[in-house]
């Protein structure tokens, strides 16, 4: 039990600090197969991005060793390694 009715108690105001999200999710594709997911601050540079990227446990299992021909990392959408 509370105090008052529920239809009477006022509305929740809404915080507008817990709204903006700092981080995005950036799927990881493999010569144009998804194969892993990496969250990152928004205002990452596209040189951190690739580094963490190419350090992900997954990645590094599905490169196995191949040499990497080319990353495209557009920022906030992306990343795409080509072996």
């Amino acid at each position: 039990g509370g105090a008052g009715l529920c239809a009477q108690s006022p509305w929740p105001k809404a915080d507008p600090a817990l709204l903006v999200d700092d981080t995005v999710t950036l799927p990881i594709q493999i010569n144009g197969k998804r194969r892993a997911e990496i969250s990152v601050p928004k205002d990452m540079a596209a040189a951190e991005v690739e580094k963490i990227a190419l350090a992900n446990d997954d990645v590094v299992k599905f490169l196995a060793g191949q040499p990497v021909k080319k990353i495209i990392v557009v920022p906030g959408r992306i990343i795409n390694v080509v072996v």
